[in-house]
């Protein structure tokens, strides 16, 4: 087994035993959007979300499931105060027309969830072009911040929560080569999408700074997602030792709700946050030529 593979088993163990603090805020006239609140920790955050009085904007790939999670929403507090749009971040058009009737439809945006991710166990291609896990894990999100990005401006005091993984520590962004087009597997395309997330997300946090807004990057932990129902192959082998290590879906929700609404993280932009705590990211996060070197690029692709 490899040293990475040996670092994310001996994770496991360690995330169960952290302490996760319990957020409890009234959040009305708060108007929250969120990506992957269908499912698993996504599912459970918006959920108390809506309890503490939230407007939430649920925005998922599949409509039926979406507009169900909606239903469950509302029929939980008793009011309509949730409202679903089909958004699949796999597709650029899809995130821009998602986008345009958020932006028609929302007054204000106060905070920004890019929780919706996904592993594609095979090489394949969206429509633009794009290598799928990129896609989907790195520019869907990104680009639907861009698009709502001027709203959340406007919306001060706001937060932005980019969804990490640990993986990305041992990510690198093949610049020669971004869509790994050679020697592509399902753990580099992951990992390099996920240090492209920590990289957007201490550019972008440098440009809003004075705004208002923050943006940060959440490691939620080794948490029993819809990520590990849906291993496929002989990885199927190791999913039952995978889910007893993992965290409960309240524990990763817990960690979503902390960074997005804790007085803690008043003032604090830019950083990676694993589980409970700021750390460094993978160093070639911490190199600003890197970083800046990745920016241009992604504001070339979603402008294609």
């Amino acid at each position: 087994m490899s040293s990475s593979r040996i670092g994310m088993f001996l994770d496991m163990f360690r995330a169960r035993k952290h302490p996760v603090e319990s957020v409890q805020r009234d959040l009305t006239g708060m108007t929250v959007v969120f990506t992957g609140g269908t499912d698993g920790m996504g599912r459970v955050a918006v959920g108390r979300l809506a309890k503490m009085n939230a407007t939430l904007f649920i925005l998922g790939r599949n409509p039926e499931k979406t507009a169900r999670t909606v239903d469950e929403l509302n029929r939980l507090v008793g009011e309509e105060r949730a409202s679903g749009l089909t958004c699949d971040l796999g597709s650029l058009a899809s995130v821009r027309t998602c986008a345009a009737t958020l932006l028609e439809q929302g007054p204000r945006i106060n905070l920004l969830v890019n929780c919706a991710g996904a592993n594609i166990y095979e090489r394949t291609v969206n429509s633009d072009g794009y290598e799928m896990n990129w896609a989907v894990n790195y520019l869907g999100p990104y680009l639907l911040t861009h698009l709502l990005l001027e709203r959340i401006r406007e919306s001060a005091p706001a937060r932005i929560v980019n969804l990490s993984s640990a993986t990305e520590i041992w990510g690198h962004i093949h610049f020669d080569d971004l869509q790994l087009t050679r020697n592509w597997s399902l753990f580099k395309s992951y990992a390099q999408a996920k240090l492209a997330t920590n990289m957007a997300t201490i550019a972008l946090a440098r440009r809003l700074e004075g705004t208002g807004v923050t943006v940060n990057a959440l490691n939620p932990g080794f948490i029993r997602t819809a990520l590990l129902r849906d291993i496929t192959g002989i990885q199927k082998i190791s999913r039952p030792v995978m889910n007893r290590f993992a965290s409960p879906p309240e524990v990763g929700a817990e960690r979503i709700l902390t960074v997005a609404l804790s007085p803690r993280y008043d003032s604090v932009s830019g950083k990676y946050i694993y589980e409970d705590a700021i750390r460094p990211p993978n160093k070639e996060a911490l190199d600003d030529a890197i970083v800046e070197r990745l920016w241009p690029l992604t504001q070339e692709a979603i402008r294609a």
